[in-house]
């Protein structure tokens, strides 16, 4: 930074911690990219970063310098994530990998050059000898240091041998090139793919804005919302869209209570389905009214789908009237609610511009039929 620019900052100009928060979202998409299935992406909760894995946990601490850094083996950002760590290690047994990633690199002739490379004992004898010495000036290590070593040896090391140092990473000013680079947006022409990340961001930051407010991503609705956008960038025919960042329910939950589909779920005693079934029925009329948008063939593909599917609940239905005592309300409760658990598990396939088709859409087109043509879960009626 000039000088000129030093003047001409303002005290409450807080630019470099928003770009730290933005490099930090960066980060998290980056892992979203590398997801697999089963895996989640939880952010803030036990640290910058967490993933959900049966394979390959990990807890994430993401630091960011704006220029050039070495990380010594007394910094702060060391011996601060080590007390985070060592602070909650209850939390963090479950995670088979504790990683620093920081722009930072590491001092060649230092202690922690070696990190990576080396058992849980050796690492634990580097970190007593890096704090051996004292030093005039210690105010920010000293306390760290002292209350690290605090702990029990066993604790110590449990947290220790699962530490790994991913330093020298992309900054900011490359890192949404380095991302464009992955595979996945191949098949996206290079001028878009900076909207693309651009939309996929969006997405990631509104995650935790809808009660309950938990900022979790898996890696079956990163990759079906991906999809989705990716198909908006790659292809001309439209097919089903839903902005980015919609929220899961409506606020107005309410104003839905009384409408037929939930009614009739009512009528069948399956009450707990209701919140679920409105949210279906909502985020899918969304979606017809965005995918509907310059596509008159999308409308024209959606009745024949509805038909379809209408037909059948109907085969279904008929099963399931079949297996069942007239005469037994609990009967015919039961069969009911098998009714319907069977026709929120049918696949969700494509059909000509509904495409790609997703399970929320597909339930939310069959509380639909219910609400405007007429079937109903009830089997004997």
């Amino acid at each position: 930074m000039s000088p000129n620019e030093k003047d001409n900052k303002q005290k409450n100009d807080d630019t470099k911690t928003k770009l730290g928060d933005i490099y930090h979202y960066y980060v998290v998409l980056s892992y979203c990219l590398e997801l697999q299935e089963n895996e989640t992406i939880l952010v803030e909760k036990y640290g910058d970063i967490s993933i959900e894995s049966n394979e390959d946990s990990k807890n994430i601490e993401v630091k960011r310098h704006q220029d050039k850094h070495i990380v010594n083996d007394r910094h702060i950002d060391f011996w601060k994530t080590l007390k985070n760590w060592i602070t909650y290690h209850q939390k963090m047994k479950d995670f088979k990998k504790l990683i620093l990633y920081t722009t930072s690199s590491i001092a060649e002739n230092g202690k922690l050059s070696s990190w990576n490379s080396i058992k849980a004992h050796e690492r634990l004898k580097i970190l007593v000898e890096v704090g051996q010495e004292l030093k005039k000036s210690e105010e920010t290590f000293r306390p760290l240091y002292e209350f690290f070593f605090q702990n029990e040896v066993e604790i110590i090391l449990s947290v220790i041998e699962k530490v790994e140092l991913y330093t020298s990473q992309t900054d900011i000013v490359n890192i949404e090139e380095k991302i464009m680079k992955n595979s996945f947006f191949k098949s996206v022409k290079k001028k878009d793919r900076k909207s693309f990340i651009n939309t996929l961001m969006g997405h990631i930051l509104t995650v935790p804005v809808p009660y309950p407010h938990r900022w979790e991503i898996t890696c079956e609705d990163f990759e079906s919302l991906a999809c989705e956008i990716r198909n908006r960038f790659t292809s001309d025919s439209g097919g089903l869209r839903l902005p980015p960042g919609t929220p899961d329910s409506p606020q107005d939950i309410e104003s839905f209570m009384k409408r037929k589909f939930v009614r009739e779920i009512r009528e069948i005693k399956y009450d707990t389905k209701i919140p679920t079934a409105i949210s279906n029925y909502w985020r899918a009329q969304q979606a017809i009214y965005y995918s509907s948008i310059d596509n008159p063939i999308f409308n024209i593909d959606l009745g024949e789908f509805q038909s379809d599917v209408r037909d059948s609940l109907i085969e279904f239905k008929t099963t399931y009237k079949e297996d069942c005592e007239e005469t037994n309300i609990e009967d015919v409760i039961g069969n009911s609610k098998k009714l319907y658990d069977e026709a929120m598990k049918m696949p969700a396939q494509d059909y000509g511009s509904v495409a790609p088709n997703r399970p929320f859409f597909q339930r939310g087109i069959i509380h639909k039929l219910v609400e405007e043509r007429g079937f109903i879960w009830n089997v004997m009626k």
